[in-house]
């Protein structure tokens, strides 16, 4: 992948087009989205209930509301749209790339790693639970997206480990704690992005006031600290350091 602008970066057809995935968080509630987003979010929704060989371009367009002229204008071929998909996993590790070599605590790097991920999650073109249906129900078109998950996990493995070495997090089992904590950002952003069909105003049987992406990723990265943190009263200088980073606009 080539770079060109922050928001910007170059397909596999040297096209550049806007950065998709897990794109940056505003602090408001999601957005409406880019006709961009709604084929990304569209066809990921076809891909895991039809399959991704059995799902037509023309289906797409149609799904997202848009002349199938207008859909080439944004992707070429379906297995562009397919790279797109897999942006879910990209964004936390190039984040993770920019924050592993410098300096701080592992609470710190956990702190920021969990708050980013989950406010780019909500402000996601797709949701990353039906991303990982997906990825599930067909495996052979996901062998990167599987890479990228257990690079994923395996980070936040290195970070519980090495925290729980120096003293700094509780003893616990690494690969259970990083399964945990990647799960609560998932499930969190789910409900956020999902939230506008349970308002305390709508008629749902399930209902809940409306929340921010920014929201959502202080009360993960909080909730993440406090399980781990000893003593728990150390939480409030890792959120103090870390509220030093502009890890994401307007936060």
């Amino acid at each position: 992948m080539r770079r060109n602008a922050p928001d910007r970066y170059s397909d596999d057809d040297g096209e550049v087009v806007a950065r998709i995935g897990r794109p940056r968080a505003s602090g408001t509630p999601v957005r409406a989205r880019s006709p961009r987003e709604e084929i990304i979010s569209v066809a990921t929704q076809l891909f895991a209930d039809h399959g991704f060989d059995q799902t037509t371009m023309s289906e797409i367009a149609r799904a997202a509301g848009l002349q199938q002229s207008s859909l080439y204008y944004w992707f070429k071929r379906k297995e562009l749209i397919l790279q797109a998909v897999f942006a879910v996993n990209r964004t936390p590790l190039e984040f993770i790339e920019r924050i592993g070599a410098g300096s701080g605590s592992p609470a710190l790097k956990l702190y920021r790693l969990i708050r980013f991920d989950t406010i780019q999650l909500c402000e996601s073109p797709c949701d990353v639970l039906e991303v990982g249906r997906l990825a599930a129900r067909q495996p052979e078109l996901f062998a990167d997206y599987w890479r990228d998950r257990q690079r994923l996990h395996d980070w936040v493995v290195s970070l519980v480990r090495a925290g729980a070495d120096e003293g700094e997090f509780v003893p616990v089992d690494p690969d259970l704690t990083a399964l945990g904590l990647l799960s609560l950002d998932e499930g969190v952003q789910h409900w956020i992005r999902h939230g506008d069909q349970h308002r305390l105003e709508g008629s749902a049987l399930f209902r809940f006031p409306p929340f921010t992406p920014a929201e959502a990723g202080e009360f993960a990265a909080t909730t993440a600290l406090r399980s781990l943190l000893q003593p728990p009263d150390a939480l409030a200088a890792v959120q103090a350091n870390a509220a030093a980073f502009a890890d994401v606009p307007g936060l």
